[in-house]
């Protein structure tokens, strides 16, 4: 590849396809040098070294999800946007989760997430106070769940909760018999789990901001 090629943008594309490919761990210089047909050396001219390059990646990860965000509308759908986004951005990256996790909150791009999140705290009646503690009970559950699902994608898998839900069936019912019980209704499609938890936090934030606006 002739040298006026190799930028930062295709140095990142390359080391994306890598991550996605062999996870964070497989993401060396020299695997990124191979993949764009450049000498490693090449590559450290862009990027210090391999700590600063994960940490652009994740950053332009982040401001692609920034991108894909629905900012318009209530702050209920904007929150529900944000969270869907997030959520989404672990599972489409499993083997990179854990430098997203790991991420610092002072990146560029987070620091665009944390505005946004916050202004439509602030827009559901929060005080500066409770909307920040709610931004972190956000982000919390965002991170969490993304690390959980990337970590166990076969939850996605109908068969495999079909599995379980028998063999908890199958659990003796004089000692589990609420396993039993319920055993026809556990292991609900991840996604509908991860929304309910989005609609549980939205009434706890309307429920706090209604508090909030009464003793004004």
């Amino acid at each position: 590849m002739a040298e006026a090629r190799l930028d930062r943008t295709t140095i990142l594309d390359a080391a994306e396809r890598i991550a996605d490919g062999d996870g964070a761990s497989g993401l060396t210089m020299r695997r990124v040098g191979a993949e764009i047909g450049a000498d490693p050396t090449a590559v450290y001219r862009h990027f210090r070294d391999k700590n600063e390059l994960l940490a652009a990646l994740a950053d332009r990860l982040f401001g692609q999800m920034l991108e894909a965000t629905d900012w318009s509308g209530s702050w209920q759908d904007r929150l529900r946007s944000t969270m869907r986004r997030g959520h989404e951005l672990y599972r489409t990256h499993p083997g990179f989760a854990n430098v997203l996790a790991e991420s610092s909150d002072v990146s560029p791009n987070l620091i665009r997430i944390a505005e946004n999140a916050l202004n439509l705290l602030l827009d559901a009646g929060l005080s500066p106070a409770d909307a920040a503690l709610f931004f972190h009970v956000l982000t919390n559950t965002v991170v969490g769940t993304g690390l959980f699902h990337a970590a166990n994608d076969d939850m996605f898998d109908a068969t495999a909760s079909d599995t379980l839900r028998r063999e908890y069936a199958a659990l003796p019912p004089d000692a589990f018999p609420a396993c039993v019980a319920t055993a026809p209704h556990l292991y609900h499609d991840p996604n509908e789990v991860f929304d309910l938890n989005i609609e549980i936090l939205i009434a706890a934030i309307e429920a706090r901001g209604q508090a909030t606006t009464t003793t004004r």
